[in-house]
């Protein structure tokens, strides 16, 4: 970017032909669609596969600073084709992306949003254009969550920090399989399956023996782009809460459309506008910390996550 005095000095010359040749040499500014466009060439169909000496974690490069681990079973536990999981996590990364920073530049048919979440966009875009390696890893059955992604050491845990994700060095996505495919951990006792989960003798010896059970309202695999985006925003720092505003569930549910459990469209619908109409209000994003938190509650906006959890299907 250049500096002011050099910005002052070509409005002092009214021809590209007057320009000095240091200015005229300089290449143009590069646009948030550029750098959005370029970021999403750099996914290839093909991607590198390779197991590194000594890891014991199958890698697939999605791009040169995208790196996914130990995910041949991705999306849903028991994939056969070894390859077929990883392919499948870089192309939802890119479609997450895709969707998800057009979105925050305006380029959605939801419109443009407040200037705030441009600057959001924007530390996110530094961040997927540095040299830090970007990791997401896979594991089954290891967490309560169907996925958590770590901050830098500076910020707040998004979540307390899960034993399968603590090590990992910043920034860091992890997802399990298990959760994301509706299927009931295999490590409570007898008594949770029998007594939360109403599964009866036969469906409860049949789970532990290594047939898993799966319940369909537990799912979280119909937007898995959305899933895996809404993961990344968490690397800007900002966490779920329920006293000011949530950006991340903002962010996802105006920009992939409301919600997996929500099987009414229309509902949808109506939650993504709602959502997309808190991003764009002004007087929320330019207030201070104190008073977004009094506006969050005095217009009820705290109500639309509540309001969405009454429609589940």
């Amino acid at each position: 970017m250049w500096k002011a005095a050099q910005l002052l000095t070509l409005l002092a010359y009214s021809t590209l032909g007057d320009l000095p040749a240091a200015f005229a040499n300089d290449p143009p500014p590069v646009t948030i669609n550029q750098r959005i466009d370029t970021i999403l060439q750099q996914f290839t169909s093909d991607g590198r596969y390779v197991i590194p000496p000594g890891d014991d974690h199958n890698t697939y490069y999605a791009t040169q600073k995208i790196r996914i681990e130990d995910c041949r079973n991705y999306p849903y536990h028991h994939q056969q084709e070894p390859r077929h999981g990883f392919k499948q996590l870089a192309e939802d990364i890119r479609l997450g992306l895709e969707q998800g920073l057009q979105c925050l530049a305006g380029q959605s048919e939801m419109g443009e949003l407040h200037p705030y979440h441009q600057q959001q966009l924007i530390a996110l875009l530094d961040l997927l254009e540095s040299n830090q390696n970007k990791t997401f890893r896979c594991v089954e059955d290891e967490m309560f969550a169907y996925a958590v992604a770590n901050t830098r050491p500076d910020q707040h845990a998004v979540y307390p920090l899960e034993r399968v994700i603590k090590d990992l060095p910043f920034p860091a996505v992890v997802i399990d399989t298990y959760r994301i495919s509706g299927y009931i951990s295999a490590k409570h006792e007898p008594s949770v399956y029998r007594d939360f989960f109403k599964l009866d003798d036969q469906q409860i010896a049949d789970h532990l023996s290594g047939h898993p059970q799966r319940l369909e309202g537990m799912h979280r695999y119909k937007n898995r782009a959305g899933l895996v985006f809404h993961e990344m925003l968490h690397w800007l720092g900002h966490e779920h809460t329920i006293t000011h505003p949530d950006v991340v569930f903002l962010y996802e549910t105006c920009c992939f459309a409301g919600s997996d459990f929500i099987e009414d469209e229309n509902k949808n619908k109506q939650f993504q506008q709602q959502a997309c109409q808190i991003l764009q209000d002004g007087e929320l994003w330019e207030a201070s910390k104190y008073k977004q938190m009094r506006l969050w509650r005095y217009k009820e906006y705290d109500q639309l996550k509540r309001n969405m959890r009454d429609e589940y299907d």
